[in-house]
């Protein structure tokens, strides 16, 4: 499981302070939580404030969207989470999704656009046209892998 953690202890009370960072943690057979992520050996972001992660279907990529953009990170199982990309996308992303091809889509709600990339553990290409502007004020998406 991977969770995005921050140091919300500044002032005024609640503040973030630094940098998200990303933890990883192991259940066992009884659910029960454990991890060995700390501020040491977690990666930290470049999107800023967090919006919304998804795991690739591989279990391999862990795509996060903020404030700021997309950023593609490894997946080691228990292991810490290694930084794959810098930021692939510049505006704001809200939601992301992947299908069952590799493909991972990113919802840019204020910009009312969809970023489409192919995303594998050794490339990242953004698909021919992306971004691809939505008319109107789209509020959410949803992907039917297949």
């Amino acid at each position: 499981m991977a969770m995005a953690v921050q140091d919300v202890s500044g002032e005024p009370y609640g503040s973030n302070v630094g940098p998200s960072q990303l933890a990883t943690y192991t259940a066992n057979a009884t659910g029960t939580l454990s991890t060995a992520s700390t501020y040491a050996n977690m990666p930290t972001t470049e999107v800023e404030n967090i919006y919304d992660m998804n795991m690739s279907p591989s279990g391999k990529l862990l795509a996060v969207g903020g404030e700021l953009g997309l950023q593609v990170f490894h997946f080691n199982g228990a292991n810490p989470i290694t930084k794959y990309t810098g930021l692939i996308a510049k505006d704001q992303v809200v939601q992301l999704f992947w299908d069952n091809e590799n493909h991972l889509y990113a919802f840019c709600e204020p910009a009312n656009k969809l970023f489409v990339f192919t995303v594998t553990p050794t490339s990242v290409t953004e698909a021919p046209g992306s971004p691809y502007s939505i008319a109107g004020a789209p509020q959410a998406i949803i992907v039917l892998p297949k």
